[in-house]
């Protein structure tokens, strides 16, 4: 017992030092801008200080957007916004239904990329295959380049009402920092994979303030997967969350903000929403379904960092098709 907990600890201390480092060095070696912003933004006074800065006004933006051509129906764009002021959180921005089907087509005819590594590529229904001859087990797998070769994707970052809320909330022109395209499956995973997956409490860093839009493309229950946020974590954080950023338990983020305040989120494909990622999140590991969410973010400043592009030149499969 006291030795598993002793690797437990070891686990999550040899996780963090590597979070940082990784940070660092990506930072460092790609663009010290985005990483100069990671350590203003912890602190709210540095998010409102730059924020205030890059304000501008977004009338003549807004006036330009035609709403009618949206394909997001029954979404209320101040509506939105208002509660992802209040709550950093606002659920039912729905696709169609000929949007589902025809991104769900691009993802069982495209490949996608175990762990995230372009090394690691199969097409979905090779998964077992490809785990054995990889001698790798498949925590997630990430679609790249989906803005180039998905015109459904492309369109719906596009969206009149994506662009209008984003506008409105981020009180400046939004600039597109990129998508997000990925499976969850249901394995018997480590905390260190756990954490690359996203799958333990965390916020995000990915500007002074940013927006992202999650998308349901297979129905999420219980059991495969579903997202969780802390709503109205956006607004505080105890300094040991800011200064040391470290992985927080369950019980620590709930003891925290509330059992009230603790959102999971269920839908049907095509079930949206729109979310602050300055409250704590993450994803439940599946248990039994597979996942499949795709993710457009909108920032005020486009690092260059959160993008899914790849060059096809990386991309490898690890079993033809």
């Amino acid at each position: 017992m006291y030795i598993d907990l002793l690797n437990n600890y070891c686990e999550k201390i040899f996780a963090i030092i590597y979070d940082t480092c990784y940070e660092y060095y990506k930072g460092l070696t790609k663009n010290p801008k985005w990483l100069l912003m990671r350590k203003i933004a912890r602190f709210k006074i540095g998010r409102i200080f730059i924020t205030n800065l890059t304000k501008t006004s977004t009338k003549t933006y807004l006036t330009s957007i035609n709403l009618e051509k949206s394909c997001l129906v029954d979404v209320d764009v101040d509506e939105v916004v208002k509660n992802l002021q209040s709550d950093g959180l606002h659920l039912g921005i729905n696709l169609p239904p000929h949007i589902v089907k025809e991104i769900v087509q691009f993802a069982k005819s495209t490949a996608c990329y175990g762990n995230r590594r372009p090394e690691l590529g199969f097409y979905y229904d090779q998964k077992q295959a490809a785990q054995r001859k990889s001698a790798q087990q498949f925590t997630i797998a990430d679609y790249f380049n989906t803005e180039i070769h998905c015109y459904a994707i492309k369109k719906l970052q596009n969206d009149p009402k994506l662009l209008a809320i984003a506008a409105k909330y981020l009180n400046t022109y939004p600039a597109h920092q990129g998508n997000r395209m990925w499976w969850s499956f249901p394995v018997n995973s480590s905390y260190t994979e756990q954490i690359k997956a996203a799958q333990c409490f965390h916020y995000d860093l990915d500007d002074y303030k940013f927006i992202k839009f999650f998308f349901y493309l297979t129905d999420v229950d219980n059991q495969s997967g579903p997202h969780v946020c802390m709503r109205g974590s956006h607004k505080r954080k105890k300094s040991a969350y800011i200064w040391l950023r470290k992985r927080e338990t369950d019980k620590d983020i709930i003891n925290y903000y509330g059992q009230e305040s603790l959102i999971e989120i269920y839908g049907k494909a095509g079930f949206g929403f729109a979310e602050d990622p300055l409250c704590f999140h993450k994803g439940i590991p599946p248990t039994h379904k597979d996942r499949l969410i795709l993710q457009i973010e909108f920032a005020t400043t486009d690092y260059q960092m959160q993008h899914d592009i790849r060059p096809t030149s990386q991309l490898k499969l690890v079993i033809g098709h």
